[in-house]
């Protein structure tokens, strides 16, 4: 297994301790960009876009750019797994309304670039960290390419990742210091343990795997190191970063969860809720909005929360109060 590893240029904990060095690249690799745009509305338009990364990838992805008379932030999203860069058109327009771009890249065996009898968590552990580090690598060159948009205003870039998304996401903020805020979604660390105990589809195949060539749980942790989140997270600081974590996740453990955000360093905040891996995501779009408004645009005062819980509530609110408007009425008619 070493030898798999160190024949991509990837080595366990004892041949390098850097792990950041496995995410660097040469930076003067043409990005042979090709833009079409495939939805003009209103308010914004889709440009589908494919760049060359390392190792002779071509990385499809989607640019959503409001329509602005200025330069405008970029949020990056990174979808779960089995998804696709196509998952952001749920809240493209909402996003685009609130002035923010979105960028987003099918990883590695996903979306566009699926394919038939590969999945990215595999037994194939020498594939499964080489296709983590690619799609990390895809997300540097994904803001590469930002760097060549006018519309785009470089010194904003936020980061937004789901699941997988979250998880590899804690490696991508770590090496890449030109995202500025981040929001991690049912995200953890600590590798070893979430092939443990996650009830994820593909680990019943991977712990097999593990149990068959007798590979300890401390082996492979070793042979994760430089794909562990855990590794990765605190280079982050002192920039801002937010979680959002379900109590009784178990598909990404909730104690995974917990360990990533603990090692996580200051400015930091966590929202726990009463779920498993299935969020409220409506409440925690509007909560991620608010934290990018704040930490993007300098903004002090931030709304989508506030209008969220109105939307909620509102109707009982105004049930509430019409009652009580109308008992006031009959008590003032009654003294009369």
């Amino acid at each position: 297994m070493l030898g798999l590893l160190c024949s991509w240029n990837i080595r366990i904990s004892r041949c390098k301790q850097d792990f950041r060095a496995y995410y660097e690249y040469d930076k003067s690799l043409p990005l042979n960009v090709y833009e079409e745009v495939i939805e003009n509305k209103s308010g914004y338009i889709i440009i589908k876009v494919y760049f060359d990364s390392v190792n002779d990838e071509r990385v499809p992805g989607l640019l959503v750019l409001p329509k602005r008379e200025y330069k405008v932030p970029c949020i990056i999203f990174l979808h779960g797994y089995g998804g696709s860069k196509d998952d952001i058109r749920g809240a493209t327009e909402l996003v685009a309304r609130e002035g923010y771009a979105i960028m987003a890249i099918d990883a590695e065996y996903h979306g566009e670039r699926k394919e038939n009898g590969k999945e990215l968590y595999s037994p194939d552990i020498n594939d499964s960290v080489r296709g983590i580090i690619q799609t990390v690598i895809d997300l540097r060159r994904a803001v590469d390419y930002l760097e060549t948009r006018p519309e785009i205003d470089i010194e904003r870039i936020g980061y937004v990742g789901g699941s997988m998304g979250g998880i590899l996401g804690a490696i991508f903020i770590g090496v890449e210091p030109r995202i500025k805020a981040a929001a991690l979604i049912v995200a953890g660390g600590n590798m070893s343990l979430m092939i443990r105990k996650s009830q994820h589809y593909t680990m019943p195949a991977i712990r097999e795997y593990l149990q068959k060539e007798d590979i300890t749980y401390e082996d492979l942790q070793k042979m994760l190191d430089p794909i562990d989140p855990i590794n990765f997270i605190g280079y982050f600081a002192p920039r801002p970063i937010v979680f959002h974590l379900g109590k009784f996740d178990r598909i990404v453990p909730a104690e995974a969860g917990r360990q990533l955000y603990e090692k996580a360093g200051e400015p930091k905040q966590v929202y726990w809720y009463d779920t498993g891996h299935n969020v409220p995501l409506d409440l925690v779009l509007a909560r991620i909005l608010d934290f990018m408004d704040r930490n993007l645009l300098g903004k002090s005062f931030v709304y989508h929360e506030t209008l969220y819980w109105m939307r909620l509530y509102g109707p009982l609110i105004g049930m509430v109060v019409g009652i009580i408007v109308v008992v006031a009425i009959i008590y003032i008619l009654r003294r009369r």
